[in-house]
């Protein structure tokens, strides 16, 4: 598998970005190949869709994001895009707030601060699943191609573990989750959860090359991925709470550990 980064000019707001991607990989001599994955990172997408607010135009505060930014040390206006960008808050840190968006779990609500220019925050783009699905039916016929992947890219962190790896906040044109039950194992035994995660594995393979400071190569093309190319994926990489390991786990530890308080 071949891995090669495509440098983008410096993205600015309401920007064509598809086009700047297209002439971008023309221009570096690169192009598109049959059964290729191009990764893009979100923040790109979200720049060229305007998604960028300014934290001095927050003039309206909530109760709870003032509460909220006392409590983890944070700018409360930032918290509030926080709170209006989350469908759920579970809990936070110094810094840092927990929240769900998009049937994801994501750290302030995937609004960053970095790269965004002194004093505003990019939010995550919308209709990041659209975009995927549109921007695969344009590169498909620039290119002319009958088989490509789209992935759009973000980093996240995870239980107990330090540093980001890849996510996959959308696909589109191949099964972003690979089913593996039933198979068997080296000693013929089958296996019963697993499923693999090809979407993140890639986009954590991409992250390497995607930068997260001043790279500016917002654009990974995969080459030679042993994926499945579909116009119809069967499996989504999202999943309810209620069948989450470390949803559930977490819960109950949350609810021993106030019982225990409330005891005591």
């Amino acid at each position: 598998m071949e891995l090669f980064s495509i440098r983008l000019p410096f993205i600015k707001k309401n920007a064509p970005l598809l086009r700047i991607i297209i002439n971008s990989i023309q221009v570096q001599g690169k192009e598109l190949k049959n059964g290729d994955i191009i990764v893009i990172s979100e923040k790109v997408i979200a720049t060229s869709q305007g998604r960028i607010i300014k934290l001095e135009d927050i003039k309206e505060i909530s109760k709870e994001a003032s509460e909220m930014a006392r409590k983890y040390d944070m700018d409360e206006r930032y918290v509030e895009i926080i709170l209006r960008e989350a469908s759920m808050i579970l809990g936070g840190m110094k810094h840092v707030i927990l929240t769900k968006v998009n049937d994801f779990l994501i750290a302030n609500s995937g609004i960053d601060q970095s790269n965004a220019g002194l004093g505003n925050v990019v939010l995550l783009p919308k209709n990041v699943k659209n975009v995927a699905w549109e921007f695969r039916k344009v590169l498909k016929e620039e290119f002319n191609l009958d088989e490509l992947g789209v992935i759009i890219a973000d980093s996240r962190v995870q239980p107990l573990r330090k540093g980001t790896i890849g996510i996959a906040i959308a696909t589109a044109g191949f099964e972003p989750v690979e089913d593996c039950r039933g198979r068997e194992d080296l000693y013929g035994r089958p296996l019963q959860i697993t499923l693999r995660a090809v979407a993140d594995d890639l986009t954590s393979a991409a992250q390497f090359l995607l930068g997260e400071a001043n790279e500016q190569t917002p654009v990974v093309i995969i080459r030679g991925a042993n994926v499945k190319f579909t116009e119809n994926p069967q499996l989504t990489t999202e999943m309810s709470p209620e069948e989450c390991l470390y949803m559930n786990i977490f819960s109950r530890y949350l609810l021993m550990i106030d019982s225990k308080e409330d005891n005591s």
